[in-house]
């Protein structure tokens, strides 16, 4: 049995996600820091409380929302844990009445995010008409996450290591607009 929990991390549990998503291409990383400061932490737990996955989310914006960081532990992929997490990671977002950016080049991501209608954008420079009254917004809050060293160094490490950057695609969704 899994459970969908919205909780903050335990040191244990940030530190065991910052060494777990150095492993993958997909994800830039979030620091420890960041996982230990996040409000918006959506956790999937089995029934005696492990952490199977996690989904990092904050509000960047006081109209938008970022499902950030979206992980499960390879031991518990396949199991539609990662599907739940951003779902739920989804509707905690809209039940705040937030607006809602992701970005990912996970196809299970992306199928996700063409299911529940999100607009997706292979650049931040394209923003529909809707979000254009939000572009300085977008573009601050991307240079703020990318002024982070760690992520910077990340972003080094896993382009000498996989030789490559991935496609992302940046998905909006307007809910309250």
């Amino acid at each position: 049995m899994v459970k969908i929990i919205k909780r903050k991390v335990t040191k244990s549990e940030a530190e065991l996600l910052v060494k777990e998503i150095k492993l993958t291409p997909n994800i830039m990383g979030y620091s420890f820091r960041e996982w230990m400061a996040a409000e918006h932490i959506i956790v999937a737990e089995d029934e005696d409380g492990k952490m199977l996955g996690a989904c990092l989310n904050y509000d960047f914006d006081q109209h938008w929302h970022k499902i950030a960081a979206l992980f499960v532990f390879e031991e518990f992929r396949g199991r539609g844990i990662g599907k739940l997490l951003f779902y739920e990671s989804y509707q905690d977002a809209v039940s705040r009445k937030k607006n809602v950016l992701t970005i990912s080049a996970n196809k299970i991501v992306l199928k996700m995010m063409k299911d529940l209608d999100f607009i997706m954008l292979k650049n931040l420079l394209d923003l529909p008409p809707g979000v254009n009254q939000y572009k300085l917004n977008f573009y601050w809050h991307y240079i703020v996450w990318l002024m982070n060293f760690y992520r910077i160094q990340e972003i080094i490490r896993k382009t000498k290591v996989y030789g490559y950057l991935t496609n992302f695609i940046y998905g909006i969704k307007i809910t309250t607009i």
